[in-house]
């Protein structure tokens, strides 16, 4: 320690009067930490709001979607394409043990208007009253569908999708257009936090709900796109999965359809996450590496700038180890000194993009400290070579250097 701590601070003195060089040489590390805490703050609050919007459909869920979903896949490729799903399949899943609700749900189209005000990305859909049971929907105005709402032109809005064709407030008792039919407006939901969501937008406050039975007897071609599953509160859903499955072969092919707790699709979500968060960070991982590649060139410059200075601390007593901590610590220090000024300004950033738009970027400890440890990382590394090479510097030939 008698001998560390001399070595650094003639570390920091010697920055200190280079101090614009250091002050360049740090840039680089700098805008690397700020690219890759900035990719990583971003995406893990993007993930917390998927986490809420999933656990904002309900508790004790299981969800049955047309098409088959592999544990390894990312997407099922039935998806978007024909459901099978029939209303005999719902029937037989709610005899099953441990069942309390299963609904279907389609999706009718999209395109709602109301006067003047037209919405084309708020989503129609169809299901039936107990929908607002298994979700525990709170009202700002009106209520759920009714058991005797089947077969009438109501409907009930979301929050999101209120705020878009109702902007100056007022919805319940209104009327809005689709498919050239007028729907009255029985119920608007309250949005807790999703308004300000960066999923808000295709989100369930971003629908307009009708009647299920309404929509089947009008349109011939409506299909069931989801069937949605309450389990009892005593019951796990991950324990239901292979009762609902072992249903659902007696009429269909295992390949047209799958069955997920909120679990999976959240791992869904987040694997498809997951690849771009690494893609990027490894794009943007380049700023780091040429940060680090500037620190180490010039401090290659400085070891043969300063061979005078390392020729006299060798003849006064100073070893090699003394002279390799030096240079070493000038390297790591620059680089966290960039990592440090990286992360003021991200966290900066940060705020600013959570103040103006939805995105709310989640800077946490973890990362703080993967950041750090990053930037030291790379000071170490790059800093090497050259405390290597100023180390074995022969002290006769750098008293000589001019």
């Amino acid at each position: 320690m008698n001998r560390i701590l001399p070595n650094l601070l003639a570390a920091l003195s010697s920055l200190r009067e280079q101090r614009s060089r250091a002050y360049l040489s740090s840039l680089g590390v700098m805008v690397g930490s700020l690219a890759i805490l900035l990719l990583v703050s971003i995406a893990k609050g993007v993930q917390a709001d998927m986490t809420r919007e999933v656990e904002g459909i309900g508790i004790n869920l299981l969800i049955v979607l047309p098409g088959r979903v592999d544990e390894g896949s990312m997407m099922a490729p039935g998806l978007p394409g024909i459901s099978y799903l029939e209303e005999q399949d719902i029937d037989r899943i709610r005899q099953l043990p441990g069942v309390r609700r299963a609904i279907p749900v389609s999706f009718v189209g999209s395109g709602l208007t109301a006067g003047e005000v037209r919405s084309p990305t708020t989503l129609v859909v169809a299901t039936k009253p107990d929908w607002f049971a298994i979700r525990n929907t709170k009202f700002q105005a009106g209520e759920g569908l009714t058991e005797s709402d089947a077969g009438k032109r109501v409907c009930v809005l979301g929050s999101v999708a209120a705020k878009k064709l109702f902007p100056e407030g007022n919805a319940l008792g209104q009327y809005l257009q689709y498919n050239g039919q007028a729907y009255r407006i029985v119920g608007v939901t309250a949005n807790l936090e999703g308004d300000n969501s960066v999923f808000s937008q295709g989100s369930f406050e971003n629908m307009a709900f009708l009647p299920y039975e309404l929509i089947r007897n009008a349109q011939e071609n409506a299909q069931i796109d989801r069937i949605f599953i309450q389990t009892e509160p005593d019951r796990e859903p991950k324990t239901l999965v292979a009762s609902v499955e072992r249903v659902l072969s007696e009429r269909l092919d295992r390949e047209t359809y799958s069955v997920l707790t909120q679990q999976d699709l959240l791992r869904l979500v987040f694997k498809v996450m997951s690849i771009l968060t690494t893609l990027l960070t490894g794009l943007t991982s380049i700023a780091l590496f040429v940060g680090g590649v500037g620190i180490m060139t010039v401090m290659l410059m400085s070891v043969q700038e300063r061979s005078k200075e390392i020729g006299i601390r060798k003849t006064v007593g100073a070893r090699r180890s003394d002279i390799f901590f030096q240079f070493l610590c000038e390297a790591v220090i620059l680089s966290l000194g960039g990592g440090l000024a990286g992360l003021a300004f991200s966290a900066l950033v940060a705020a600013l993009i959570a103040r103006f738009t939805v995105i709310k970027p989640a800077m946490t400890m973890d990362i703080v400290m993967l950041a750090i440890g990053v930037c030291l990382a790379v000071g170490t590394i790059f800093g090497l070579i050259p405390a290597i090479r100023a180390a074995r510097r022969d002290p006769v030939q750098s008293l000589r250097w001019e």
